[in-house]
């Protein structure tokens, strides 16, 4: 396979690897009464507890591009059914963090765990080497990804968003 070939192969295993985990992310949304928003928030609140840091409401505002009214109601919703919960025991009462709850771990894991098996079968058909090379290569093309998507949040100039003209009849 050529090399152009070959990049337009893979960015197409990359385009449908990411829309296949978004169909599994949308059933196990559905299945527990969550909107898009609301798995986005669940799953980077367990992101952020893996990683083993801190993410306030006004964070997570942020990540999601919502409003902090909108974001308030996403943590009361998860909240209320049990995925998430609150914690103020900080020296400053007034900083809020949001934590997964055994509950969203438990629901998770039984959802995604065959999930799990049949991506280590695929890993064990590699050898540490390979796999060493396809998580930098992963890794590289997340931090190309943020790269584009810091550049969108910026302010359009404004002649970029206004409609082209058309010709007078």
């Amino acid at each position: 396979m050529e090399d152009k070939d070959l990049r337009r192969s893979i960015i197409n295993a990359i385009r449908g690897m990411s829309l296949d985990g978004q169909r599994v992310a949308d059933i196990f949304a559905h299945r527990h009464g969550l909107n898009n928003t609301d798995m986005r928030a669940l799953t980077l609140i367990m992101e952020a507890e893996i990683r083993d840091e801190a993410l306030t409401a006004g964070r997570l505002s942020t990540k999601l591009g919502t409003s902090s009214g909108a974001t308030t109601a996403v943590i009361d919703r998860l909240e209320r059914i049990g995925h998430i919960r609150r914690n103020r025991e900080h020296a400053d009462r007034r900083k809020v963090t949001l934590h997964y709850e055994p509950l969203a771990m438990q629901l998770a894991g039984a959802y995604f765990g065959p999930l799990g098996v049949l991506t280590d079968e695929v890993m064990n058909g590699y050898t540490t080497e390979e796999l060493a090379t396809v998580h930098r290569f992963m890794e590289d093309m997340r931090a190309a990804y943020s790269a584009h998507q810091s550049t969108l949040q910026q302010p359009l100039p404004p002649s970029a968003g206004a409609a082209p003209e058309q010709d007078a009849p």
